[in-house]
Parts: structure tokens; C-alpha cells; sequence
């Protein structure tokens, strides 16, 4: 998947997730998109660059079980970020 693929496929599940502030789960995400994990950080953090996304973390990141916390992007700052919401 490219990333203007990518990109799309964002925009619409944030815009189908808009009764619920369009805010759109990492992990549940990464099991939709057919890319290696990299390329799926690279991209996400890409649009967040670009300012078309916020990244948020889980009020209860501590309390995820670690499969799901694994699927989390790990941010340098040392953020877990859990949710992209499209702006």
C-alpha cells in the first residue's frame, strides 16, 4: 500500500467514525492496512507532520493489555499513542 493509499483509507475511517469525535483505534487500524509496521509508523507520524491527523494517547494506556500496547505507536517522546483522529 502506498501512501496516498494509506491517506485515504484514514480519511475514511475517520469521517465513518465521526459520531464518535472520529477517533480511530492504532491497533484496529494496523489489522486493515497490508503494510509493514515501519511503514505503517512512518506514515502515520508523515500525516501528523503534515498536520491532516492528532495523535492521542489511551487515558488508560498503563490498564491495555500488552498485545494492544505492542500495536501502539511508540513515540520518541516516550508517548504510547493510541488513537488518530483526522482533522
Amino acid at each position: 500500500m502506498i501512501y496516498e493509499d494509506f491517506k485515504a483509507l484514514l480519511r475514511q475511517e475517520g469521517e465513518s467514525r465521526a459520531t464518535q469525535g472520529g477517533l480511530v483505534p492504532i491497533p484496529e487500524l494496523r489489522l486493515c492496512v497490508p503494510v509493514e509496521r515501519e511503514a505503517f509508523d512512518e506514515y502515520v507520524l508523515r500525516l501528523h507532520v503534515e498536520r491532516a491527523i492528532h495523535l492521542l494517547s489511551h487515558v488508560d494506556g498503563d490498564k491495555l493489555p500488552e498485545s494492544v500496547r505492542q500495536s501502539c505507536i511508540h513515540h520518541s517522546s516516550g508517548s504510547l499513542l493510541y488513537w488518530i483522529r483526522w482533522l
